[in-house]
């Protein structure tokens, strides 16, 4: 579905219809961009597993892409990296881990990079799996969302709750917007916080019978 059929579906349920609006068709852009982005974290709706991310000799740091939220699997030099963090190379490898350079066989996430250990000694190309929110915000009107489109008329929820959400005389009406807001939650799960956004940011293995490799 169209994003301004989202919009036309959105003025419909408002009866928001007459010209001046009192949300203006930026204003149910924006919604609607963080409704698919909300969707698909809480639902985990988009699962890619063929990201390339480069990778240089002498650097820890490889950088993945923004839309990439979740990292599930890293693949680099023939075999499927560790994913771990930080505590568990200080427990396992001692104090010298950090300088280590060497065939990576493990990795952790930082600040949107993932830190290659040991630090790689030939360039290439790491194949990342995870989950993702769309690559690209909707702004054309015949730009779609970029979910299955079973999901597309479900993201009017979030943007119907934001709407009624408004402090503004007109429309604002905070029992709508908890309903709309419920609605939501129902298709796609709860809000995640950004304490949980952090745990669910790479998938790392525990240690097992006192090692993590």
């Amino acid at each position: 579905m169209q994003l301004e059929e989202l919009i036309r579906r959105g003025r419909l349920v408002t009866h928001d219809l007459v010209v001046p609006y009192f949300a203006s068709d930026d204003d149910w852009r924006d919604w609607l961009n963080e409704a698919q982005e909300e969707a698909a974290i809480r639902g985990r709706l988009i699962e890619d597993e063929a990201i390339e991310v480069d990778v240089a000799a002498g650097e820890p740091l490889a950088e993945y892409p923004a839309y990439l939220w979740a990292v599930q699997r890293v693949f680099f030099g023939g075999r499927r990296l560790q994913l771990v963090d930080r505590e568990m190379l200080d427990a396992g490898e001692g104090e010298q881990w950090e300088s280590a350079t060497g065939q990576p066989i493990a990795c952790y996430e930082v600040s949107g990079k993932l830190r290659l250990y040991p630090i790689p000694n030939s360039s290439g190309t790491a194949r990342v799996a995870g989950f993702c929110v769309p690559r690209h915000p909707m702004a054309a009107g015949s730009d779609e969302p970029g979910l299955p489109a079973r999901a597309h008329l479900k993201l009017l929820n979030f943007a119907l709750s934001q709407y009624y959400g408004r402090q503004d005389a007109e429309t604002f009406d905070p029992n709508k917007a908890a309903q709309y807001a419920v609605a939501f939650e129902a298709d796609f799960g709860p809000p995640v916080d950004e304490k949980a956004m952090r745990r669910k940011r790479i998938n790392v293995r525990r240690f097992v019978a006192g090692a993590w490799f």
